[in-house]
């Protein structure tokens, strides 16, 4: 392997993203953002030859948050970004793959770069991208990094042992009229004090799920209590839900929208995965900073509550 210096492969990177700039496709493994790998001015020059030539681009990354990336808003027309934990692929060199050429580069732990001209190969990835891209989650990402989606990241959480996940909403109103994005653990609070106060039905669950809303001040929980399905599992879990406004359970809203039910059936599929398959515990499958569940294009949870 040949060394090369930091300097030599910035140089190399940036030379090979605007020769790639007029491929009929662009597919990359993506590690960051091309300001994690170039300066500013130099990434967003090279963003201008995208949108010149109208290149399509479809990304792969182990990421869910983003930060503002660029100010070319026409690029995101040309871009397609697809989610995949690391556990199903880890991206620990970016790829590039375009036309007949394959670029296989990082900066850390130390500069690397490696390129083949070769149709064989170049394809041969091209098929290896894009049955990656079949496991995947859309991320319908903007210029400034936010993504289109209808949750924040799911926060793992227990009471008193039993695992518990809970869902943020995102546009479901403006979540932060009732709860400060700074104050930290404010929703894992306001879920401690629901389940304290009904404990005698949630003390028998082998986890909680809940999706947390608001109506301006007033925050809503819709808080399902999990059993595993001791008949078969087939039919998958046992649930029972019960609908707050603030700490009053309320009758008359049923399930609160359809976004908490798309949280629902995710994380009944997850769990299916996790649990009944590959034998997981409940707290074991709970925890969300190793497993996520897939949702729809447009629902994708990418951002923390949390600032």
């Amino acid at each position: 392997m040949i060394k090369r210096n930091e300097k030599e492969v910035l140089f190399m990177i940036a030379d090979v993203s605007l020769r790639s700039a007029k491929a009929q496709e662009i597919n990359i493994f993506e590690l960051g953002s091309l300001n994690d790998l170039l300066p500013e001015n130099a990434a967003e020059q090279i963003r201008k030859e995208f949108v010149k030539h109208k290149t399509p681009i479809k990304q792969i990354t182990n990421q869910r948050k983003f930060a503002s990336w660029t100010s070319n808003a026409e690029l995101t027309q040309n871009l397609k970004v697809k989610y995949v934990p690391a556990e199903t692929h880890d991206i620990i060199n970016e790829v590039l793959i375009f036309d007949n050429t394959v670029a296989i580069y990082r900066l850390k732990p130390d500069p690397f770069y490696f390129e083949l001209t070769d149709t064989i190969y170049a394809n041969m990835m091209r098929s290896f991208f894009a049955n990656i891209w079949l496991l995947g989650d859309n991320l319908l990402m903007a210029a400034d990094g936010s993504t289109q989606t209808k949750q924040y990241l799911p926060i793992p959480h227990q009471y008193q042992g039993i695992p518990v996940v809970i869902y943020p909403a995102k546009d479901d109103g403006i979540l932060e009229k009732a709860f400060s994005r700074k104050s930290k653990g404010a929703l894992e609070e306001y879920i401690d004090s629901i389940i304290k106060q009904d404990l005698s039905f949630y003390r028998d669950a082998d986890m909680i799920l809940a999706y947390i809303w608001n109506q301006d001040k007033t925050p809503y929980g819709d808080v399902w209590k999990i059993n595993r399905n001791d008949i078969s599992d087939d039919s998958g879990f046992l649930y029972d839900v019960r609908i707050y406004k603030d700490h009053q359970a309320i009758t008359d809203m049923g399930v609160a929208s359809g976004n908490s039910s798309i949280v629902l059936t995710a994380e009944e599929m997850l769990l299916r995965d996790l649990i009944i398959k590959d034998g997981l515990t409940f707290v074991q499958a709970a925890d969300r900073t190793k497993y996520q569940a897939r949702f729809p294009i447009g629902f994708v949870p990418a951002e923390s509550f949390y600032k």
